[in-house]
């Protein structure tokens, strides 16, 4: 009897679990004993961590996108627009519906389907919303504001946590910073602040690291204020806490959680995210516990950090237990917490060398002590390059 796998979601997760499955499985796939289907309301992949870089003109949109079709094995079986839009989830009944009103069935079923800004949190953020989280339009409007900027007080506001790649706000700030002092040359024209919804920002090392960067380099931190309140017209933030901050310009991280069709579907806990064992990455939660359903990604628990290096591995892992399940071995292969960050404290300008560093760490062991350089500058930047070819497709 022939197996299905189905994944939600074609971006970085899921791509990596297709493309790993269709290469393990090439020949049962040909023999038609198994079947790898994926689906996605669109067909063009981005790379969200160089919006990131789109204010500051340091990637195009060609460099963060591809057609899903390019990266996604042949073998596997991807359907987009309605047919790929997923509108229900029936873990009972192993029944996935999209918008066309198709059903697909599966033996095995992989969440993959990212997370969602959820700007109407806030009252008064979409009076005075900036940010370049949530699309390639929106980082672009980031980019006129950055490039038009030339004084005043400038806040960096992080709503609330948890968000995809927390480390995210943290690099942009640097990087305003340094684009403020050496292209614009207007720094000291400009108060520079960032508003975390919480004290440490990041573990421990991480957290001492970016602190006294900030220190050295004048940017205000303003920690353990999530945000309640925007009040356009006054331009001022209030806290959950009832603190309350004057700004400028303000560019917002805002809150996040789960797509709204898999809260609908009854499978969110009561702060929007899929709940699932941290190790197994097996769906646990309101709608019972899934040994089949693999969760992945930036939608998962509070407690599981997302960033895509954690994606990366989250995708490695549950391939591995796929295999698994489908040659009936029944064996789990932990995902062991490995994620990472990458930072970046100063742009390459005339007159400064780039600085950058990828902080990786594991559950059980946090990052140690480390220093951005410029070697980490250009590793990372290229990364973005190999990254089409060699990481969505699950080659390492």
């Amino acid at each position: 009897m022939k197996e299905k796998v189905l994944i939600l979601g074609a971006g970085y997760a899921g791509s990596v679990v297709a493309n790993i499955l269709a290469r393990e499985f090439r020949n049962k796939i040909a023999k038609d004993e198994l079947e790898v289907t994926i689906l996605d309301k669109n067909d063009i992949n981005i790379n969200q961590g160089g919006f990131t870089f789109i204010p500051f003109e340091l990637y195009t949109p060609e460099d963060i996108t591809r057609p899903r079709k390019k990266l996604i094995s042949p073998r596997v079986k991807a359907f987009f627009g309605a047919d790929g839009e997923v509108t229900a989830v029936n873990l009972q009944n192993k029944e996935v519906a999209v918008k066309s009103n198709k059903k697909y069935s599966y033996d095995y079923l992989v969440i993959a389907m990212g997370c969602r800004a959820d700007v109407n949190a806030v009252p008064g953020l979409t009076d005075d919303l900036n940010t370049f989280y949530t699309s390639m339009e929106d980082a672009f409007k980031v980019r006129d504001l950055v490039k038009n900027l030339n004084n005043g007080k400038v806040v960096v506001s992080v709503a609330s946590m948890p968000v995809p790649c927390p480390g995210a706000p943290v690099k942009f700030t640097f990087m305003l910073d340094s684009y403020l002092r050496n292209v614009k040359k207007i720094r000291d024209d400009v108060q520079l602040t960032l508003v975390w919804p919480m004290e440490p920002i990041g573990p421990p090392e991480f957290n001492k690291f970016v602190t006294s960067q900030f220190e050295e380099k004048g940017v205000e931190v303003i920690r353990n204020f999530p945000l309640a309140n925007v009040d356009a017209a006054n331009k001022e933030l209030t806290s959950k806490n009832g603190d309350k901050i004057n700004y400028d310009t303000l560019i917002t991280v805002p809150p996040h959680k789960a797509p709204q069709i898999l809260i609908d579907s009854g499978l969110t806990d009561e702060k929007g995210w899929i709940g699932a064992d941290k190790s197994t990455l097996q769906y646990r939660g309101p709608a019972g516990n899934y040994d089949n359903v693999y969760v992945l990604g930036d939608l998962g628990p509070a407690d599981i950090l997302k960033t895509g290096i954690g994606a990366h591995y989250q995708a490695i892992a549950v391939s591995q237990s796929l295999k698994n399940d489908i040659y009936g071995n029944g064996i789990q292969t932990p995902y062991e917490g490995e994620t990472g960050c990458p930072l970046v404290t100063e742009l390459e300008t005339p007159a400064t060398p780039g600085k950058g560093y990828i902080a990786t760490w594991k559950y059980a062991k946090p990052p140690e002590a480390f220093s951005t350089t410029k070697m980490g500058w250009f590793l990372y930047r290229m990364y973005y390059h190999i990254h089409w070819d060699i990481s969505v497709k699950g080659l390492f």
